[in-house]
Formats: structure tokens, C-alpha cells, sequence
């Protein structure tokens, strides 16, 4: 039987050989291949903005812990617990600000397509929750800041990911409409 089927196959090669895919197909592939190369340069974006991100914790949290130990250094004085809250809340302030401005940038940008609307009550979520945990920063025992803290910026972290996300989103819906359109004013 296998024997018959590679005979007529090489008998009737020529036959199978003369179809040519059609321009769907062709296009189909380019499209793939288009679709590959963005998402290549969207996740070094990613990767880029991950590591920044991390190093940002990485300082903040080496700031935060050279505070807690010189707190554990200095004594358990009141004066001593007021400074370093004190300097604890500055670091904290430090580190809104920066997420913040993160975060301005990418709305900033975000109104161009009018799209914030659509993930707002997930941003209200994460606005909520650091209120959160902001009012309980400011209560808890000495010592236990870095807790808090680390939800903090996972907190802003998240967020500015979404808002990421997103805008990476509708630029590739951009540049697929513009080269669609482009394509067409090219026929």
C-alpha cells in the first residue's frame, strides 16, 4: 500500500507541484510575522520598564531599611521614634511622587485616545486601597513600616501596569490602523 501511494505521488508530481497559495495566505503570514516584530519591541519596552521599577524599589527599600536600622542603632527614645517616623513618611513621600509622576505621564498620554473611562474603576480600586494603606502606615508599631510599605508600591506598581498595558495596547491598534490605511492608499 505505501509502496503504491509514493508511486502515484511521483507520477503525478507536476500536478501537485503547479498550485500557488493564494494572496490571503501570503498576507495572513505577513501579518504574523508584523504582529511578531511588535510584540518583540513591546515587551523590551516591558522588560525595561520592569527593571526600572525594581530598581526603584531596590533604592527605596535599602532607604527604608538604613532608617529602620538607624532607628534599632539610635535607642527606643521618643525623640529618636519621632525622627525616624518622621524620615519614614519622607521616604514614603519621596517614593508617591515618583509612582505619581509615573503615573501623571502615562494618563497624560492615555487621554489622547480617550480611553480612561474604560479602566477607571480599576484605578479607583488601587487609588482606594492606597488611601488604605497609607492611613495604616501611620499607625503602625514601629519597626513594621516595611510591610506597608512594600503593598504601597506593589500597589503603584500595578497601576502604572495597567495603565502601561493599555497604552501599549491601543499604540498597536494605532500603527495597525495606520498601516492598513497606509496599505490601502498604496493599491
Amino acid at each position: 500500500m505505501k509502496d503504491q501511494l509514493e508511486d502515484y505521488i511521483r507520477d503525478n508530481r507536476e500536478a501537485f507541484d503547479d498550485a500557488v497559495p493564494s494572496l490571503k495566505v501570503w498576507a495572513a503570514i505577513d501579518k504574523e510575522l508584523n504582529t511578531q516584530h511588535t510584540v518583540t519591541k513591546a515587551s523590551r519596552r516591558i522588560r525595561l520598564w520592569r527593571v526600572m521599577a525594581m530598581a526603584a524599589s531596590v533604592v527605596l527599600l535599602l532607604g527604608v531599611g538604613a532608617i529602620i536600622g538607624r532607628q534599632l542603632s539610635l535607642g527606643n527614645s521618643v525623640q529618636n521614634n519621632l525622627a525616624s517616623d518622621n524620615e519614614i513618611f519622607r521616604e514614603v513621600e519621596d517614593m508617591k511622587t515618583y509612582y505619581e509622576s509615573e503615573i501623571k505621564n502615562k494618563e497624560a498620554q492615555l487621554v489622547q485616545y480617550n480611553e480612561r473611562k474604560n479602566i477607571a474603576p480599576d484605578l479607583a480600586q488601587i487609588d482606594q486601597h492606597l488611601r488604605e494603606l497609607s492611613e495604616e502606615l501611620k499607625s503602625v508599631p514601629a519597626g513594621s513600616e516595611e510591610h506597608v510599605i512594600n503593598a504601597m508600591i506593589d500597589s503603584y506598581q500595578a497601576k502604572a501596569a495597567i495603565l502601561e498595558k493599555v497604552l501599549e495596547n491601543l499604540e498597536h491598534k494605532k500603527s495597525q490602523t495606520n498601516k492598513s490605511n497606509s496599505d490601502e492608499t498604496n493599491i
